[in-house]
């Protein structure tokens, strides 16, 4: 709950200064109290890495997995301005299939050299 409450106050910070002064105090507490509700809660999976590349370039990737929350309107919204090409999906579901079973094989080598004898 505290962080919630310092989170409303650091929005309330980003209000210019000429507007924030002239809040009312009940004003300034619903104000807080909204943007303490809009606040997104984290994925249970979300996994990001930099990938240095060469010539002094990285590349970013992005893994997160969680409950879908937005709704029916905004998901298509999201698909016309980034619409999914299918040679991407299945360059995606090709590389983790092979992560996948190289964790297996990994597992399995291990299984029979350590665990097995």
């Amino acid at each position: 709950m505290l962080m919630d409450e310092v989170r409303g106050e650091a929005f309330l910070r980003k209000l210019p200064a000429e507007i924030r002064d002239t809040l009312t105090p009940a004003q300034a507490e619903a104000i807080s109290r909204v943007a303490q509700g809009t606040i997104q809660r984290r994925h249970p999976v979300d996994l990001r890495v930099s990938i240095p590349l060469p010539f002094s370039q990285r590349a970013y990737a992005v893994f997160l997995l969680g409950k879908e929350k937005r709704s029916a309107a905004r998901r298509a919204i999201d698909q016309q301005l980034r619409p999914n090409d299918r040679v991407s999906q299945v360059v995606v579901l090709g590389l983790a299939a092979a992560a996948f079973s190289l964790a297996v094989f990994i597992g399995l080598l291990f299984h029979n050299a350590v665990l097995a004898p």
